[in-house]
């Protein structure tokens, strides 16, 4: 789609309706300038943490995608007490998916990763604020809002159920502008990389994949082998951080879904991909 002087990949819903087009074309420019001071000094392990970026990035949209379809068997089943759960970290998966593309904030060894609920929440609602501030300050007393009411559940018990807790809100406006802040930065680095970088620095390094695919928390080792098998095909066949969108792939998407499945009668099903396309167009 052809906006704000440029071509884009994506197909935005919601985030080019935030600002006016004059003050979407400045604030294009502004990021593309912070992009340009990173590619212009591309290297290596600058290109292997950036596209190990997007691919984490991606892997938020799908999260936030299979949380918000647990959201809605929740409903249908009648196990409301879990929404305030799905409804927070849906949000908080997109949060981070935004603020693994913003440009100024440091991988810092990978602990980017793991970064904070309060941090992610200040720094992606910053970033909001160049489009517009007045969108951003109201989605961010959203997730305020989402955060207090999933604490609500889990440290004080209410004697009255979720019947104290408010649902009037529009959360898909939240997470798809969230989403598409996310995609769009992606979209620029991509076009930057493509014009400053050099195809001899188009590697993605171990290092920064086994920081994704391994994990510790409290002292506990985990491996995710899918983590492995999808960052060893971007290292063969698309080692350059591409759009969030373009770096997707139809078997991730089915398989970090699929995942998910229950196999017996009645239990949670994440539906087919004309399901998943509530927050974001997923191939």
């Amino acid at each position: 789609m052809k906006y704000a002087n440029r071509e884009w990949f994506y197909s935005y819903r919601k985030i080019f309706n935030v600002c006016s087009e004059k003050k979407m074309v400045s604030t294009v420019d502004k990021i593309s300038k912070q992009y340009s001071g990173l590619t212009r000094n591309w290297t290596t392990s600058t290109n292997s943490e950036w596209t190990c970026r997007h691919y984490l990035a991606t892997k938020m949209i799908l999260n936030a995608t299979v949380l918000t379809n647990a959201l809605d068997f929740s409903s249908s089943v009648g196990m409301r007490i879990a929404n305030p759960y799905f409804e927070y970290y849906a949000t908080l998966s997109l949060l981070r998916a935004l603020v693994y593309t913003i440009p100024s904030k440091s991988w810092d060894e990978g602990e980017l990763i793991s970064i904070s609920h309060s941090k992610a929440i200040n720094l992606a609602f910053d970033w909001l604020a160049k489009f517009d501030t007045a969108t951003a300050n109201k989605l961010k007393s959203l997730t305020l809002q989402l955060k207090s009411q999933r604490e609500v559940i889990s440290y004080r018990a209410p004697a009255s159920g979720d019947s104290i807790l408010s649902c009037s809100y529009d959360l898909f406006e939240l997470l798809i502008i969230l989403a598409e802040a996310a995609q769009l930065n992606s979209e620029l680095l991509e076009a930057s990389v493509k014009k400053n970088a050099s195809h001899e620095n188009f590697v993605v390094e171990y290092k920064h994949t086994q920081q994704i695919s391994m994990l510790e928390v409290e002292g506990f080792t985990f491996c995710d082998r899918e983590d492995s098998y999808r960052l060893d095909y971007i290292q063969r066949k698309q080692p350059y951080p591409l759009n969030l969108a373009l770096t997707m792939t139809e078997g991730q998407v089915e398989d970090f879904i699929g995942s998910w499945d229950d196999s017996e009668e009645g239990g949670f099903n994440a539906g087919s991909p004309a399901d998943w396309q509530k927050i974001f167009d997923i191939p």
